[in-house]
């Protein structure tokens, strides 16, 4: 009898052990199929004929578009080796060029890229600031809310929570975008440094010492058609050309 009881016993705890085995591997899996969260979406809803409250409501809405619209314009500069080979595989050239890696790897001239980035730095740093903003009309579309009566309220009181998922979702992406546009010119402008307008280092012996972070010896090499590398530094020459001679750091003083 004492031995049918220890099997039972050792049974129960066997069991239990499996049961509380079975409970974790579920919360595991359970961990692991959990939906990704749902990026933020907005809609312009009806004005309210409030003033405060539509204040509010556009300034979401004008914001949201200029985010994504900002986010969705940006270059990425790096330099890259050229290679321009004809159509049996022969090496015609061979240059280092700044080149914009979201336009397939397209050539551009450097005051052309420096001028731009510049450019998206001061836009950037603008919506920052209309982003602050948008938190002190968050506070006023809360006191005004009561206003649009009880029915309205439960409606639009959902839309005072996308004030602050719009300067959560504008403030982290655009600081990011800043940071990588500031890390871009650097190396634009020790490419600049280090090599002629042709491409070529400056220092015949090839010292790479005036190169900054530049590591020539880890660059990428890029292929190009004589045609396609003739239309690219044409253009790429005649950009510069228009962007002038204005220094970056003068262009984003004050930031």
């Amino acid at each position: 009898m004492n031995h049918l009881m220890k099997v039972m016993a050792l049974v129960a705890i066997v069991s239990l052990g499996s049961s509380i085995d079975l409970q974790a591997q579920k919360k595991e899996k359970k961990a692991k199929e959990k939906k990704p969260k749902k990026e933020f979406v907005w809609e312009l809803p009806a004005l309210t004929k409030n003033e405060d409250f539509d204040k509010y409501l556009l300034t979401c809405d004008t914001l949201y578009h200029e985010i994504n619209k900002y986010c969705e314009n940006i270059a990425f500069y790096t330099v890259k080796k050229i290679e321009v080979k004809d159509e049996n595989g022969n090496i015609l050239e061979s240059k280092y060029k700044v080149v914009d890696t979201t336009d397939n790897n397209r050539i551009r001239g450097t005051q052309e890229a420096l001028v731009q980035l510049a450019d998206i730095i001061l836009t950037g740093t603008n919506l920052l600031l209309d982003i602050a903003n948008i938190s002190l009309l968050s506070a006023t579309a809360t006191t005004a809310l009561p206003e649009l009566g009880a029915m309205n309220a439960l409606t639009y009181a959902k839309y005072l929570k996308a004030g602050p998922k719009i300067v959560q979702m504008g403030t982290q992406e655009i600081k990011q975008i800043i940071e990588s546009c500031k890390a871009q010119a650097k190396v634009v402008k020790d490419y600049k440094n280090g090599f002629t307008e042709a491409g070529e280092l400056k220092n015949v012996q090839g010292d790479a010492s005036n190169l900054g972070g530049l590591d020539i010896a880890n660059i990428e090499t890029v292929v190009k058609t004589p045609q396609v590398y003739k239309e690219e530094t044409t253009a790429a020459k005649e950009a510069d050309a228009v962007a002038g001679d204005d220094n970056f750091d003068d262009l984003i003083k004050g930031l």
